[in-house]
């Protein structure tokens, strides 16, 4: 796992300093490649009419520890490649391609992808198995291909500069930020999609003329021998029918086919030569991790790592002790206090790069952080919530449906009123946090319902966060060098994705599933345990999230997935065989953090000082005055705004963190 920055332009003036300006870029990934680093530069003379190019690479290593230095090149030294991620299948594209010819220099996956450009172009990208960004250059064609994997457990940034003539990359927003050409203005579009989803959705981020590839989604960048630079964006993974022959297997035939699936896909994660543990929270899916993991490896050689609080309400540690007791792993615990979290909290919001306003990425940094002292690979369990319908909010879909057939949803302005004077607790899912949730949610259809029943601020509360000016801004045209690319609008965004993921014949499941994997799980929890464990050198692998395992869930149908409160339950039957019961029948739980009692009291001055009408002053599109309208309720207990107030804690401490910088 790795971190790759740089960029391509017609400009000649872009190549000033080049290879300080990278060394630059590059090291600002520096907790993403501890282990080694490099550079590339390609500067023909004729740059204008050719264009030129600079990757920059750093190394964390995983496998072929004494190899794989990158950029690394073909053997005529025409392609080069900086590429961050692990490929699982590299053995059998390798087999592929010595077949056809190609003769490899290493037994690094790296090279593998080198190669395959080199046979298939782009039509390699759906044959990968893996999580990765990559950037290769091909110096005969003057090309250059970015892609980002099919789940987009790897972020890939790009600024578009110069009308597309120029474009600046990078595996984070600061690495694309230290090049002088981008300019530190923030994007409202990407700062009311933080409000509104807990994260900032692809194609946007918070700066302006800087963009997120999507999951699935590659951009090549040429320059023709005559005229401007083109630019190309295409994904290679599309929504499609799922397999109807799987569909039409019996139950007892989709269990032997998921055990199968799903004893590969952890096999294959077991490949590395560095020391590997398991996450483990005690819920299905990491269990189920950990309990192939220890079919395919020695139990007593396995090493699991699980994080708990102090507040009972909050810790599921004794159950991800169960399932260690159980399978018989090494296992190895940690309980996150207040006063630990305080002393990490400026730290980590300060570093984790674009905010993400999903306060389970402390418990998440803590925990990759303490298995980082045993591990350098991890095994998680993300991607079953989504794939197998693992969320109450699945099963509220149709109780909202029914609201809409009754009239109620209608009267969602006086059912607001009404549950918004329900006496606020702070405790887990409390009932009264669900009811207003649920609530705000019947003020909209289809996708943006479930955005607001899972994200931050509902849209029609944004302008107690935002400035008037910055709201009118919104509901204008935005101009942009991707026009055609990027559409603006968050809620045309969401509906154009519920759309492509409805199928004929397949109920709303479906499309649910796709639009949860689309947003909340690429560019939400994916992202944060990225950032989470690269900021600790530690790469974490999610075997839920094969292909085939994927294949498999969305060919299922909902009944063997959800029935009635029961979700994911072919994974509960798989789990039946190799957990304790006492595992396999909790109620979902998610990574929760009780941070808006401890926004009330550990971290309250925290919260004051960060929230400050001074600091405040630095971001005009805030609304200082409703902002700390937010802070006085909270603190005084008349309402719950841990989500709105945590948001604003990660931008506020980005946003200092991005005004060094510029400084330094």
């Amino acid at each position: 796992m790795c971190g790759i920055a740089g960029w391509v332009s017609t400009v000649p003036a872009r190549f000033v300093d080049a290879d300080r300006t990278l060394t630059r870029m590059r090291d600002r990934l520096t907790h993403r490649g501890p282990d080694d680093a490099g550079n590339f530069l390609d500067l023909p003379d004729n740059l204008a009419s050719q264009g030129g190019a600079a990757l920059g690479f750093r190394r964390l290593s995983i496998i072929d520890l004494s190899g794989g230095h990158q950029p690394m090149t073909n053997e005529d030294g025409t392609v080069w490649i900086v590429f961050n991620g692990e490929i699982y299948n590299h053995l059998e594209l390798r087999a592929e391609l010595l077949a056809a010819g190609h003769v490899f220099a290493n037994r690094s996956d790296t090279e593998v992808l080198l190669h395959g450009w080199e046979q298939w172009q782009d039509a390699l990208l759906p044959r990968l198995n893996g999580m990765f960004d990559l950037a290769i250059w091909d110096q005969n064609r003057r090309e250059l291909l970015l892609a980002r994997d099919r789940h987009g457990k790897k972020p890939l940034f790009v600024g578009v500069l110069d009308g597309g003539r120029t474009l600046i990359f990078g595996s984070e927003l600061s690495a694309v930020a230290a090049h002088p050409a981008v300019q530190p203005e923030i994007d409202l579009h990407g700062l009311a999609s933080l409000f509104t989803f807990d994260y900032v959705a692809s194609p946007r981020s918070l700066l302006r003329h800087v963009h997120t590839l999507e999951p699935g989604q590659f951009w090549r960048w040429r320059v023709p021998e005559r005229g401007e630079p083109e630019l190309r964006v295409e994904s290679y993974v599309r929504p499609t029918q799922p397999d109807e022959r799987l569909a039409h297997l019996s139950e007892a035939e989709l269990l032997r086919e998921l055990d199968e699936r799903l004893h590969h896909a952890v096999d294959r994660r077991l490949m590395a030569d560095v020391p590997l543990g398991i996450f483990l929270s005690g819920g299905i899916d990491s269990s189920l991790i950990a309990a192939y993991a220890a079919r395919l490896r020695k139990p007593g050689d396995l090493d699991t790592f699980s994080i708990g609080f102090a507040d009972k309400r909050f810790d599921e540690s004794s159950h991800a002790r169960t399932v260690a007791h159980f399978l018989g792993t090494r296992h190895h615990e940690q309980i996150l206090t207040p006063e630990t979290a305080l002393d990490a909290l400026p730290q980590l919001l300060s570093r984790m790069d674009q905010p993400l306003a999903d306060p389970s990425i402390l418990p998440t940094w803590f925990l990759a952080h303490f298995a980082r002292e045993r591990v350098t690979v991890a095994l998680g369990g993300d991607g079953g919530d989504e794939w197998f319908l693992g969320y109450p909010t699945f099963f509220a879909h149709d109780v909202g449906r029914l609201c809409d057939r009754l009239g109620i949803s209608r009267l969602h302005g006086a059912l607001q009123a009404v549950a918004q004077r329900l006496p606020t607790s702070h405790g887990y899912m409390s009932l009264d946090f669900q009811i207003k949730r649920f609530v705000s949610g019947l003020a909209h259809d289809d996708g943006m319902r479930h955005v607001t029943w899972i994200g931050g601020v509902p849209t029609q509360a944004l302008p107690r966060l935002l400035a008037r000016d910055a709201l009118t801004a919104l509901r204008q045209p935005r101009e942009s060098a991707m026009a055609g690319h990027c559409d603006p609008e968050l809620e045309a965004q969401v509906h154009d994705v519920w759309r492509q993921w409805r199928h004929v014949g397949r109920d709303d499941m479906d499309a649910l599933a796709g639009l949860y994997a689309r947003f909340y799980l690429g560019d939400g929890v994916l992202q944060k345990v990225d950032r989470a464990s690269m900021l600790n050198s530690l790469e974490v692998r999610a075997p839920l999230l094969d292909p085939a395992v994927v294949e498999l869930a969305r060919a299922l149908p909902t009944r063997m997935k959800l029935r009635g409160r029961q979700t994911k339950r072919i994974l509960r039957m798989l789990a039946e065989k190799q957990l304790p019961a006492a595992i396999v029948d909790r109620p979902k739980r998610g990574f929760a953090v009780p941070i808006g009692q401890w926004l009330r009291g550990p971290l309250r001055g925290f919260l004051t000082d960060a929230l400050a009408p001074s600091r405040l002053e630095r971001l005009p599109a805030l609304n200082a005055v409703g902002v700390q309208s937010l802070v006085r309720e909270h603190l005084d207990g008349v309402a719950d705004h841990r989500k709105p107030l945590w948001a604003l804690l990660c931008l506020t401490s980005w946003h200092d963190r991005l005004r060094e910088s510029q400084r330094d």
